[in-house]
């Protein structure tokens, strides 16, 4: 712990509004200014994809050699998609028209359009993230998966159910999740404060799914099978294993958006933190939305310094497999995981400490 900051060090982590403020004043001013060269990278991808798009579907190609392409397709998009969500925080571009232009070309993919991403995640998933019912992302609560169908589905479809579903759902969700909210959850009354289209985003999300089929029809099916679904199912399958351990793992509250509570970051290889751009500290991320990625390491450095216990970062591979272990649903009081029926449970207190330990937890 640093001695140079003797009298914030007890800072507590309820008190995240004055532990925010104290971290914005030792951050240096150019953190919070836009990244344009972030911006510069994501579009120059655009002609890359292009051509590996070219390459696959010209029909010329072994089909290992496609199956590569796939891959790297896949996280090229994901890259794309991580500029696109900074530049919807503001934090890449000054322009809005470039801010726009990015925000669809990095989620139309996933059938998300810049509208609809600014509505799900910037104003309803950042304003509420683990608040029960208003963050949209939240998985269930037990009395909710007894009386809701759509609680029921979205338990069937998570990590921790035991459904067959849940372990292959990752190729699939984040896409899923971009429709739930565009056709359920936008319609909810409590996120009707929410400003969006609702009926344009919808139109634009159909023209986007028939644009996409007709470039696989265009593609061929083997073309569309190596250039369009695999990537996207690969992509989905990445995003999943960050944004599932950002939250997932963490408790709930009824009303209070604390980061330094609800959301965990993650330690993965140094290779996916360059190509995917830091997106593993997402809980540095949901301190200061429109800071830039580039500096989250140092945020991380000074919040140790402020508060050690306030910094969530567990080792990724292990809280994949946590994922799986523990249930998948919120006790009402948000404190404890449960299953259908009540067991097994296990404290989120428990969860922390199983995560911060060097064993294994046991399938």
């Amino acid at each position: 712990m640093s001695s140079s900051t003797p009298s914030t060090a007890r800072i507590p982590v309820d008190d995240y509004r004055r532990l925010r403020a104290e971290l914005r004043s030792v951050m240096p001013p150019e953190a919070f200014k836009q990244q344009p060269l972030r911006g510069v990278l994501a579009f120059a991808h655009v002609p890359v994809m292009i051509a590996l798009v070219w390459a696959v579907g010209s029909g010329r190609l072994p089909w290992w050699a496609c199956l590569l392409i796939s891959f790297v397709l896949g996280q090229m998009l994901v890259t794309v998609g991580f500029v696109a969500h900074e530049a919807l925080h503001h934090a890449v571009f000054r322009s809005k028209v470039l801010e726009e232009l990015l925000g669809w070309i990095g989620f139309s993919p996933w059938l998300v359009t810049p509208g609809n991403w600014r509505a799900w995640h910037v104003q309803a998933h950042h304003s509420a993230a683990n608040i029960h019912v208003r963050d949209p992302d939240i998985l269930p609560r037990q009395h909710e998966w007894r009386t809701q169908w759509f609680a029921k589905l979205f338990h069937a479809i998570s990590p921790g159910s035991r459904s067959w579903l849940s372990y292959i759902s990752f190729s699939l969700f984040f896409t899923a999740q971009g429709q739930a909210f565009l056709w359920h959850h936008s319609n909810q009354p409590q996120l009707q404060h929410v400003r969006m289209n609702r009926a344009r985003e919808r139109i634009l999300t159909v023209l986007l799914a028939l644009g996409w089929g007709t470039l696989g029809w265009v593609l061929g099916p083997r073309g569309a099978f190596y250039a369009l679904i695999l990537p996207h199912l690969f992509s989905n399958i990445t995003l999943m294993i960050y944004i599932a351990t950002n939250h997932w793992l963490l408790p709930a509250s009824e009303d209070t958006d604390n980061p330094f509570v609800n959301t965990a970051s993650v330690a993965t290889h140094p290779v996916m933190d360059w190509i995917h751009l830091n997106f593993s500290y997402h809980q540095e991320h949901h301190i200061f939305p429109a800071m830039s990625p580039k500096f989250a390491p140092l945020l991380r450095k000074h919040l140790r310094e402020l508060n050690p216990e306030a910094s969530i970062v567990y080792p990724h591979l292990h809280a994949l497999r946590m994922l799986f272990w523990r249930p998948a649903l919120y006790s009402d009081d948000g404190r404890t995981r449960v299953g259908p029926d009540g067991t097994p449970s296990v404290t989120h207190e428990e969860l922390r400490r199983r995560l911060e330990a060097p064993t294994q937890p046991t399938l």
